[in-house]
C-alpha cells in the first residue's frame, strides 16, 4: 500500500535509538493545543506505545472505519486508548492529530513531527 510508505517515510526517525527510548512514557501537555484543552478531561496525555514499523499497516486498517476521510494514520498509542496520528495527504501531510473514539479528532496545532516531539515532556 503506497499510503504506508508514505506514513513510514514520514515518521522514519521515531523506530530508532535514543528517539525511540525517549518518547516512551512522556507526555503531550494539551495546554499547548487549546482546542483540545477545550474538548477533553485531561490536563496530560500519557504516551504508551510506539506502534512498530511493521504493524503500521494492520493498524491503519483497524483504524480505518474510524478515521475514513481524514487521511491519518496512528503511530503513538497513549493511555485511555487514544492515538495520535500523522496526516498523509496532500492537505495534512506531516501533521500531528489527537483520535478518541469518545471526544473525536483533533489536529495538534500546525504541528509537524519534529515540532510534536520538541513539546513533549517528561
Amino acid at each position: 500500500m503506497q499510503s504506508i510508505e508514505i506514513i513510514a517515510k514520514l515518521l522514519n526517525g521515531i523506530w530508532v535509538s535514543p528517539i525511540f527510548e525517549k518518547i516512551i512514557f512522556m507526555k503531550i501537555d494539551v495546554n499547548e493545543y487549546p482546542e483540545l484543552k477545550s474538548k477533553i478531561p485531561d490536563n496530560m496525555i500519557l504516551i504508551q506505545e510506539i506502534f512498530p514499523k511493521d504493524e503500521l499497516e494492520h493498524i491503519f486498517s483497524n483504524f480505518k472505519p474510524y478515521l475514513e476521510g481524514r487521511n491519518i494514520c496512528p503511530f503513538l498509542g497513549t493511555l485511555g486508548e487514544a492515538v495520535i496520528c500523522i496526516g498523509f495527504d496532500q492537505k495534512n501531510k506531516g501533521k500531528i492529530f489527537y483520535f478518541d473514539l469518545d471526544f473525536g479528532c483533533f489536529q495538534l496545532g500546525n504541528d509537524n513531527l519534529t515540532e510534536f516531539l520538541s513539546k513533549l515532556i517528561e
